[in-house]
């Protein structure tokens, strides 16, 4: 199953693709300013969706961060120590990296009146280094989960398939010694990765590897069709009107 191209919106960051990003902050402090100050960002049918659930301490998420885009994880830290929505902290993290400033810097540029489109186009990235950024971000992550080499990960990625059905397809042509185009072949939009494991005669139980809540991405179990509406990019500068 192919993702269809969707309107880049803000508020969609690069962390919600980081392993379960999420603030569960060391002191009652900074947990009762994760709760007041963590807002939805991402908008689906026009109401705000919640944000993504506690999974990290601010030391781990922070170094993730950090090792993801090579910002400075104490400033990371101090986003999140300080209640910034993690979607915004990795946001402004992706928009670091791709401009070389430093992640404080990009923190503040965003305001109530200022988006991250608009962080973005001031900043002068292009909508093409963010989708990069991305499709080299999902890759990596890709072939660590299914045992495939980035190179293979990054041209599915740009022929328009989902991350979680990449490594569904990888972790079953693994198990069934197929190559991993001939099972994506097999994944219909009126089937599952189950009955693609039943068709090849795998256990079901190799699609759970590395499941977590980053591999939701819209699908249902097993990677069934995505929900309508579905939006999976981080904002990027919005183009000007031709």
């Amino acid at each position: 199953m192919k993702r269809a191209n969707k309107k880049l919106v803000a508020g969609i960051l690069a962390g919600a693709m980081l392993t379960g990003i999420g603030v569960n902050a060391a002191s009652a402090k900074s947990v009762s300013h994760a709760d007041k100050h963590q807002r939805p960002a991402v908008m689906q049918k026009g109401k705000m969706a919640p944000c993504p659930p506690v999974q990290m301490s601010a030391d781990d998420a922070a170094k993730k961060v950090h090792d993801t885009f090579g910002v400075d994880e104490k400033e990371v830290k101090s986003a999140i120590e300080e209640g910034k929505d993690i979607r915004d902290i990795g946001q402004a993290a992706m928009f670091a990296n791709i401009s070389g400033k430093s992640f404080k810097d990009v923190m503040g540029m965003k305001t109530d009146t200022k988006d991250w489109p608009e962080v973005g186009k001031e900043l002068g990235i292009t909508r093409e280094q963010v989708q990069d950024k991305m499709v080299t971000m999902q890759a990596k992550e890709i072939a660590e989960k299914a045992s495939i080499d980035e190179n293979t990960a990054t041209s599915l990625l740009k022929n328009g398939y989902h991350a979680q059905d990449i490594v569904a397809a990888g972790v079953l042509a693994k198990a069934a010694n197929k190559d991993i185009q001939s099972v994506l072949d097999m994944k219909k939009i009126n089937n599952r990765w189950g009955d693609v494991a039943d068709q090849l005669g795998v256990d079901k139980s190799v699609l759970n590897v590395g499941r977590g809540p980053q591999d939701m991405n819209g699908h249902g179990p097993q990677g069934g069709p995505p929900p309508a509406g579905e939006v999976d990019a981080p904002a990027a500068p919005e183009e000007p009107a031709k």
